[in-house]
């Protein structure tokens, strides 16, 4: 095995366990959003998508001869399982699961990007192809979640008790 494979393979690796991680954040948000349609709506589709990945990121380890990290999946879903334990105990669930879940999704791209330029430079096609269409569906949830700050912000309030909040200045949500 060349150490460009190498490489991809951890890359891979890396990037099924961020998927991992990325499943657990987006579970967490979802929970904390079920009564708002606009939020769960593109969240659910997202989560969707997300599963699909992290089957075509098992499909390309399983065609390099190689499977999913448990270390580091047992790593992402040990600090997610933390994520999750502190966004229990803190009051303000929604607007911590949003930045947490926005987090996590540019920790997808970032994953996604390097995969696909280490599989591009290997030669793997079809892998650079799973990762482009990664990307492609975290930075659309990215400026999805951008626009849902304000909503974030709303339920939070009201995870608090306030009601009756004027509409942020300027009303554009960032």
């Amino acid at each position: 095995m060349t150490t460009i494979d190498k490489q991809l393979i951890g890359y891979l690796k890396d990037a099924h366990a961020l998927q991992e991680h990325v499943e657990a954040a987006l579970s967490e948000l979802l929970t904390t959003s079920a009564d708002e349609p606009d939020m769960c709506q593109p969240l659910g589709h997202y989560a969707e998508r997300s599963r699909v990945h992290t089957r075509e990121i098992e499909a390309r380890l399983k065609a390099h001869h190689s499977a999913p990290s448990l270390v580091r999946d047992a790593g992402m879903l040990f600090a997610a399982v933390v994520e999750a334990g502190l966004g229990r105990s803190r009051r303000d669930t929604a607007g911590k699961h949003m930045r947490d879940a926005y987090v996590a999704v540019h920790l997808q791209i970032a994953a996604g990007e390097m995969l696909r330029r280490v599989a591009e430079r290997a030669g793997d096609a079809e892998t650079a192809a799973v990762a482009r269409a990664m990307c492609d569906d975290a930075y659309a949830m990215s400026r999805g979640l951008s626009d849902r700050w304000d909503l974030a912000v709303d339920m939070s309030l009201r995870q608090h008790g306030v009601r009756d909040v004027p509409p942020p200045p300027g009303g554009d949500g960032r």
